[in-house]
This record gives structure tokens, sequence and C-alpha cells, in this order.
């Protein structure tokens, strides 16, 4: 048994370690981040389509039909529904990529795509959110939310087979027992103080 969970383990890390890396930097990205609001953003690249959308339809049934008419990939679902002065609907989409802010413009029959790009940064940070269940449809997204639930999986896994393979093999070491008790006490600290 022990030589299995020893090889689990190790194609556990090494099927994993992208996710790894992408969440660490992440979690370095993330402690750098300046305040909300106090972000500087680049200016959004705009275009607009001829369209016009077919009658009878609600703000939401027509937010759907403008994405697909406006080409947009790997976008989740629209948020933000409003309508402007000029009753022209206004919604946004999210994705790894960045956001993007759509406007159906009836009376013109355009729609204006206004397309805000993420930096490397926070394009991993989205990605490294992503999972099966949200965000875009697109193969590429679900596999790469497959991948993602499968890591946090795999994590848990390796905590625990580490901890075996520990005390499988080197029972008595005094620094690898403090340091458990260390990382359980941080823990359970962060655990009440985040109730």
């Amino acid at each position: 048994m022990f030589v299995w969970i020893k090889k689990l383990h190790m194609y556990a890390g090494l099927l994993t370690f992208t996710a790894l890396v992408v969440w660490g930097i992440t979690g370095i990205h993330a402690v750098f981040l300046p305040a909300p609001g106090s972000q500087e953003t680049l200016p959004a690249e705009v275009r607009e389509i001829a369209w016009k959308a077919p009658g009878n339809l609600d703000d939401k049934a027509l937010s759907r039909a403008a994405i697909a008419a406006s080409g947009l990939r790997t976008v989740g679902q629209p948020v933000l529904h409003r309508r402007d002065e000029q009753q022209n609907l206004t919604f946004a989409v999210f994705g790894p990529n960045g956001r993007r802010d759509l406007t159906y413009l009836e009376n013109e029959g355009k729609l204006r795509v206004e397309i805000r790009r993420n930096s490397l940064a926070a394009f991993l940070s989205e990605s490294h959110a992503g999972s099966t269940r949200r965000g875009p449809p697109e193969w590429g997204a679900r596999v790469w939310g497959v991948y993602n639930e499968f890591s946090n999986w795999a994590f848990t896994f390796l905590i625990f087979s580490g901890i075996y393979l520990w005390l499988a093999t080197r029972p008595r070491i005094v620094w690898a027992w403090s340091t458990l008790a260390l990382a359980a006490a941080i823990v359970a600290a962060l655990w009440w103080g985040a109730r």
C-alpha cells in the first residue's frame, strides 16, 4: 500500500503542477493589488456591429441574442442589465480575458461592444477560479474548469497522503510534528477569525 500511495502522491503532484503555479501567481498578484477603485484601467477597444434584434424579446433574451450576434467567445452570462437615458439596453459580460460592455442601440440598428482586456496577471487570476459549474460554456473553459476541480481534490489528497508518507517513514522527527502543529493552529485561528 505504501508504494501505491507514494506513486499516486507523485503523479498527483505532477498532474497538478500547472494549477499550483497559476494559483501561486494569482495569490502573489492579489497581495499587490491596488485598493478597489484606484486601479488604472486601459482604454476600451470599441467596435460597432450592424444588428437588428428580433422582436418580442425581454432584456435577458435580448442580451443573450446580442452576445451571439457580437461573436464574443469565452464569456459568462450577461449581468448588470440596465437601460440608459435613450432606453438602449446596456449590460456586461465577464470572462478570463476581461470585461465586455455591450449596448444595443435600437434606433440606430447597431450593437456597440466595448472590450476591456485583462493583463496577464489578471487573466491568470480570472482563470484560477474557473469551474465546471459557472463561467463560459465553451469547451476550453469547461476543460480548464474540470482540471481546476480535479486539482482541488488532488491537493487535498496530497495533504493526507503526504502526512501518511511522513508518518510511515519518519514518525519521530520533532520539527515535522512542530510544523504540523503550527499549521493546524494557523488554520484553526484563521477559521475562527473568519467566522
